[in-house]
């Protein structure tokens, strides 16, 4: 890449005014410097356009709209935001469109009512999309309040999930997928074809395949959430419908090729399951800090699950040869290298994870796929 950061004004109207003979007056307020200094301010800006156009030419630099361009060579498609789908149920019947507001203060969010899905014992269940695409409309669950007026309502309560909504496709997530395709050659159901299906699914951030678990034509699939969590048992369903779907009135996997997974092939999809991870270290502080402890608390965790995020985000990478293998290890060294990062701690020692003192390996196997997740923290001071 050429680089045009020295094309300043200040430099351009230097580089112009050394070209005029040296006879004539370019001091600052001569008129050949009052006539050249506003083209230099312009031509300025015109070198900063020329590198964006560059960054933007260019995946590893490329954002936005540009990089959406870019991923098209490659087949692949920025993941949009998903609003979140939910049961309602209600003592009454309800008009679609009919609007509703959960109890949840500043994160509360407004669901839409539409296709009814039953009625029974006198509770009318309804699918409630929430107006706010993304994760937004996924946490809480219980009552509403009405914003439509609706006739003899004295109860109405936002349940289970039926879609997850999903936050649209980062920059940084879109670029990682792009450059992966680059990795393996996808073809005919190998493990990268499986890999590029799955993490284009909206709500997927991670996935690990697991081919031949059960033997010739079995696959397992575990997949994370697009926060990098266990995923929702929505999202859980709907990649399994995507990839390979039971048969009708079936609940396990067909090999008959109703999904993208070839003729043969029985995929079985599950989630990621949570290792929580109960941390206890102690901290010394700089000479006259009190109250140290109350005061970094928040912040130390805040190192910890930086940390811990940088693990989950390789969660789905495997071991770069002919064997499958996801080593997921949390290190000692890299919690203590963390929080040194902070300015008024100056020494971490005696870290333990879940009362160990050694480094924790987590199980990555066909039978169980874990996920680091922080529990509480206790900080000792020394």
């Amino acid at each position: 890449m050429i680089d045009l950061s020295g094309y300043t004004a200040k430099a351009i109207e230097k580089a112009m005014l050394s070209q005029v003979s040296a006879d004539i007056d370019t001091r600052e307020g001569s008129v050949v410097q009052t006539a050249v200094g506003p083209a230099a301010w312009y031509l300025e800006g015109v070198y900063m356009t020329l590198g964006q156009l560059q960054e933007n030419a260019y995946a590893e630099s490329a954002v936005g709209k540009s990089l959406d361009l870019i991923v098209r060579q490659r087949g692949l498609a920025r993941i949009p935001a998903v609003a979140a789908v939910r049961k309602g149920i209600f003592n009454v019947p309800v008009a679609s469109g009919s609007l509703f507001k959960t109890i949840n203060g500043a994160s509360s969010v407004i669901f839409v009512s539409g296709e009814p899905l039953s009625e029974s014992g006198g509770n009318y269940l309804y699918k409630m999309t929430c107006q706010i695409p993304g994760v937004a409309g996924n946490s809480y669950m219980g009552n509403m309040l009405p914003i439509t007026a609706v006739s003899g309502l004295t109860s109405a309560v936002i349940g289970d999930i039926i879609t997850a909504g999903a936050e649209e496709e980062t920059d940084a997530a879109l670029r990682a997928r792009f450059f992966e395709t680059f990795n393996v050659e996808a073809f005919g159901g190998n493990i990268q074809s499986y890999r590029n299906a799955i993490l284009s699914i909206a709500g997927v951030g991670a996935v690990q395949v697991y081919p031949a678990w059960r033997g010739g034509g079995t696959v397992l699939c575990g997949i994370l959430g697009d926060d990098l969590k266990p995923a929702l048992s929505a999202v859980v369903r709907k990649v399994q419908e995507f990839i390979c779907p039971p048969e009708d009135g079936e609940t396990t996997p067909s090999a008959n090729g109703y999904g993208m997974a070839p003729v043969g092939a029985a995929v079985t999809v599950v989630s990621g399951t949570e290792l929580t991870l109960n941390i206890t270290l102690d901290a010394e502080f700089i000479s006259g800090m009190v109250n140290g402890v109350e005061t970094y608390q928040k912040e130390i965790e805040d190192m910890i699950e930086d940390y811990l995020n940088t693990v989950r985000k390789s969660w789905g990478a495997p071991l770069k040869g002919h064997s499958i293998e996801y080593p997921v290890t949390i290190y000692i060294s890299r919690i203590i290298f963390s929080i040194l990062t902070i300015p008024a701690i100056v020494n971490v020692s005696n870290v333990r994870i879940n009362g160990s003192e050694n480094d924790l390996r987590l199980e990555e196997t066909p039978e169980l796929q874990q996920v680091p997740v922080l529990g509480k923290v206790v900080i000792n001071r020394v």
